[in-house]
């Protein structure tokens, strides 16, 4: 009977296998639950501060302009060795090629809160800011009669334009977001004559972008003395 005893007390103060497979399964469940949350903070958290530094992008744009009577061309040197990397190209800008944000010019950092610095050539441009200017505000002084060519169009997820005819765009800068590739219109934009797309994320979207319209741009730079 002492073994019979023995077994039993066992069963009684220690957990069997399907009480130990039990408890593994609902430990699992709770991580799950707790994780989930968590990631979806730091997603949040780095879109909030891409958000960010597109205003502090569209800022150091119009001081670059208010200093210099233009805007910056974007940058095309793709060669990390390079001492032109990360500078602006030598006027005249390079708009039919893709362009990025010249960021050392500007003194910003290279890349969205997505992205990774690049440290060879071959190397995918992942989360570096796309920026692509008009023409007629790279070249030439800006005066109060300058137009934007109209060649850069912003649309909604629903193909309807954002920039008008009196909101025309002067600059736009994206980031390509956390899947690190262009999404919707801006997978296809031509760097030529881009037609690019805004709007909240969505399973198929998720680029957060900002452009600079005429009216303000132009209402900057005479505030602060330019024109």
């Amino acid at each position: 009977m002492r073994p019979l005893r023995a077994n039993r007390a066992a069963r009684n103060s220690g957990f069997t296998l399907v009480e130990m497979a039990i408890v593994l399964v609902v430990l699992g469940l709770t991580a799950s639950f707790l994780i989930s949350p968590l990631a979806l903070r730091a997603e949040a958290s780095r879109r909030r501060a891409a958000e960010t530094a597109l205003d502090h992008i569209a800022e150091a744009l119009i001081g670059f302009a208010l200093i210099h009577g233009r805007l910056p061309c974007p940058s095309i040197e793709p060669n990390p060795a390079s001492p032109a990397y990360g500078l602006e190209k030598a006027l005249p800008c390079a708009l039919d090629v893709p362009g990025y944000l010249p960021w050392r010019t500007l003194g910003l950092p290279a890349h969205d809160p997505w992205g990774s610095p690049r440290v060879r050539a071959d190397q995918p441009w992942a989360g570096h800011w796309r920026y692509r200017p008009d023409k007629n505000f790279t070249e030439g002084a800006i005066a109060l009669s300058t137009l934007p060519s109209g060649h850069i169009q912003i649309k909604d997820h629903d193909g309807s334009l954002i920039s008008t005819a009196t909101s025309r765009v002067v600059a736009v800068v994206f980031s390509t977001g956390p899947n690190l590739r262009p999404d919707g219109l801006n997978a296809a934009a031509s760097p030529a004559l881009p037609v690019l797309e805004a709007g909240e994320p969505t399973p198929a979207f998720d680029d957060p972008l900002r452009w600079i319209g005429h009216p303000l741009f132009i209402s900057r730079l005479a505030r602060g003395g330019r024109l």
